[in-house]
Parts: structure tokens; sequence; C-alpha cells
């Protein structure tokens, strides 16, 4: 039996922005999205079978252990692409907050088609790949690549960007299971799609230079119909401005929110006054390259 071990990141959204709305339902957004160093880790068991066979070993974590986990549904679309059966086993260590608008599931994912792809000697194009992902959720072909990227149309079409420099970085996290589609739900009724919107300023060969030049880029589009929705995370984002933060933003929709420090010592002095948060880091593409063994 074959096994590899594969740390799964987690993502914010430095900016998020809704551009429209489609006609199958989805909305049109621009985003820069940025994988950090929290993560979960997957531990795969590989043997070959004359049929495909999946145990998923959750722990004491809430996730399903069945066939709507996400890990499950990567494995079976990959199966029928390739039609070369597996038995695999998938133990998950949860490092990432559930609902949290950080990526667990999508991060999931991702480093599930990544596992396969080594096991069996990455029998499909990236182009496949990213078919693949793009049919298991928006957020999933990002973590094909990590790093800085930008993502366009649901957010599935990626584009990568030069690395942005980490910032002194922490997340504060809240037990509120934000409803996504009741956010844009929201969005549509208080008719924020009315105006016509520029494409995000950024230029994709270039980076931010200094701490303000990235702070002065950060925006989500959503937060003001997610504090509607959920005054408690208002409430939080002002106590991690009036923490020492030089910026606060959520991340997705909700329910953490990321704060940015001047420096290290005013993130620690803040991260002692919220009873869930993570210092975390920006892990760039070449890192996230050398933790799944892919091309940068």
């Amino acid at each position: 039996m074959n096994q590899l071990t594969l740390p799964s990141f987690a993502k914010i959204n430095l900016i998020l922005r809704v551009m429209g709305k489609r006609r199958d339902g989805y909305h049109t957004l621009e985003t820069v999205f940025q994988t950090i160093d929290l993560q979960d880790t997957l531990t795969f068991r590989f043997e070959a079978g004359r049929h495909f066979h999946l145990i998923l070993d959750v722990g004491d974590s809430d996730i399903p252990p069945d066939s709507s986990n996400l890990i499950y549904k990567a494995a079976h679309l990959f199966q029928e692409v390739h039609q070369k059966p597996v038995r695999m086993e998938v133990t998950i260590k949860k490092g990432i907050p559930l609902q949290a608008g950080l990526g667990g599931g999508s991060s999931n994912a991702a480093v599930t088609l990544i596992a396969l792809s080594h096991f069996f000697g990455w029998p499909l194009k990236r182009t496949e790949l990213r078919r693949l992902a793009r049919k298991l959720g928006a957020d999933v072909p990002f973590f094909l690549v990590g790093g800085t990227a930008f993502g366009s149309g649901r957010g599935d079409r990626v584009k990568k960007l030069p690395d942005w420099p980490s910032p002194s970085l922490l997340l504060v996290h809240s037990s509120l299971p934000c409803s996504t589609p009741a956010i844009y739900r929201a969005y549509d009724e208080a008719g924020l799609l009315t105006q016509k919107r520029d494409s995000i300023k950024i230029h994709f060969d270039q980076r931010p230079e200094s701490l303000r030049e990235l702070v002065s880029l950060i925006e989500n589009d959503l937060e003001r119909v997610v504090f509607a929705l959920y005054p408690e995370l208002d409430s939080i984002k002002k106590q991690i401005g009036e923490s020492g933060a030089v910026t606060v933003s959520l991340t997705g929709s909700g329910s953490t929110l990321f704060g940015i420090y001047d420096s290290s010592r005013d993130l620690v002095r803040a991260a002692k006054k919220f009873p869930f948060c993570n210092q975390a880091r920006f892990v760039g593409r070449a890192e996230y390259a050398k933790a799944m063994n892919i091309e940068s």
C-alpha cells in the first residue's frame, strides 16, 4: 500500500468584488486569493483494486465521512475520468475551522486530485485537472496552484500573480455558520448589482511593495450584507480594529475576519484579546508547490 501525507492549506480573499450575475444564478466575481499556513493534514493510503472504494476517517471533526464530502466527490470524479479502480483510505486531521470562508473543503478536494495524480503518475493533463476542479467548486481550481492568484468568473478562472509580501496577520473566528446562498440572496435584494463596475486595478506582473500599498487594495463587497445579517461579525471587526490592526476584512462570505498589523509585536498583543484566533502568514507559490511536490 502506498502512503502519502500532504498539507491542505487554507485561503483568504484579499479582494472580493461582485461584478454581476450569470444566467445560471451564480454571481460573477473578481477576487485575489492567498494561501495561508493554517492547514488540515490529509494522509492517503492507496492500493490497486478491482473497484473504486474509499474510506474516510474524519476523527472527531464534524465533517461528513460519506459521499457528501468533497474528498469523496473529488476521488470519484477522478476515477470516472481515469477509469483505473483504486482502493483508498483518507485520514483527515482538521486545523481549518468549518464554514469559515477559509476554503477548507475546497482545499481538501484539490489536494485529493493532486494525491491521486501522484499515485497514478499524473495521467491527466493540467487542463483536465482544472476542468474537474471547476466541477467540484468555485474555489477548488485555485488550490491546484496556491500562492497569490486572481480569480474571475465564479472565482474558478485562475491566473497566477507574483507572490504578495506577507504581513503580520491575525485570523479571528466566529462560531456563526454563515449561509453563502442567503448572503448572495441578500446582496441581490439590496440592489447592489445595479451599477456597472470596473475591473480590479491590479498589475498582473507586479506586487504591492509596501504594507500601505497592500492594505489599500483590500476590500470585500459582501461585508455590507454579511454584517446586516450577522451583526456579531460587525462587532468583531470593530474589536479587531480597536486592537491595533491597520485594516480588517472579512474573507469570502465569512465567518472569519482577518486583521493586518504593523508589527508582529502588535499582533501578539492583539491575539490575547480573542478566544478563537490564529496567527498566520502567507504561503507563496514556490513553498506551496514544494509542499505538494508539484510544478510552481
